[in-house]
């Protein structure tokens, strides 16, 4: 017991250097800065977004957090192609709104762009989007208008049977079926996902089960601190921009 407190205090106190200097310097650059959660349900991803985000709001560092477009998706159908296609335009959309704003400040994405990838990867499997319409999809990670999103991607894996553990029962996509597939997809677009992100980390959170604390702090203390750098190479990336033609670095 006594070595998981040490523990706890260890990273709050991490955690505090890096909330004071992120609160510092998040008004020196000109552009937000994204985070995304993705990975299998019940991992954990909602409950510490609503953590992180009040711990921000607490200490004067503005943050928005984005609601998982599943949960207002009119098409009650989840299996078609139209539901996909929405899930894929609406987030887009929001992207869009968020980055023609440019005041620095963070933003969080509960499932966002990157987490369509496996579950288009599904649907295909599924029948329920043809091969080809994924790939044309998928070709929209590749615009310019979508390198201004580049979040620190966090993929949350959770094995099935603790998944279902979490949720207490089997249910649509709650299922050793649907959970396999989508861990296995995850594991397989790893490499691509890395290609479109600032930053990708995966984390394991089985051995987290029964100990949500540690889970939290140990994960806010690495989104926080992958945070503070990201700041520093946007300052630094401003600053190298800014210098004249021909002047020694």
């Amino acid at each position: 017991m006594e070595n998981i407190l040490a523990h706890i205090n260890r990273q709050q106190e991490k955690i505090k250097e890096n909330i004071e200097e992120i609160r510092q310097k998040l008004s020196k650059i000109d552009k937000p800065i994204f985070i995304e959660l993705i990975g299998t349900p019940k991992s954990g991803k909602t409950t510490l977004l609503k953590c992180i985000e009040k711990l921000f709001n607490e200490n004067g560092i503005t943050c928005e957090a984005k609601q998982e477009t599943a949960e207002y998706n009119p098409i009650q159908d989840k299996d078609t192609e139209e539901y996909n296609i929405w899930m894929f335009m609406e987030i887009m959309k929001n992207i869009s709104a968020d980055t023609s704003n440019s005041k620095p400040r963070i933003i969080i994405y509960d499932r966002g762009m990157l987490d369509r990838i496996p579950w288009l990867d599904i649907a295909v499997g599924d029948k329920s989007i043809p091969m080809a319409d994924n790939i044309y999809l998928k070709q929209l990670f590749h615009t310019k208008f979508f390198q201004k999103y580049r979040p620190l991607a966090y993929n949350l894996m959770t094995s099935p049977e603790i998944s279902i553990k979490r949720k207490g029962k089997e249910g649509r996509l709650v299922n050793r079926k649907v959970l396999s597939k989508l861990n296995e997809y995850l594991t397989i677009e790893e490499d691509y996902m890395k290609k479109l992100a600032s930053k990708y980390t995966t984390i394991q959170t089985d051995s987290y089960q029964g100990n949500i604390q540690t889970f939290i702090i140990d994960m806010t203390e690495k989104i926080t601190k992958d945070i503070k750098e990201k700041i520093k190479e946007i300052v630094r990336e401003n600053t190298e921009g800014e210098r004249p033609s021909g002047t020694e670095r």
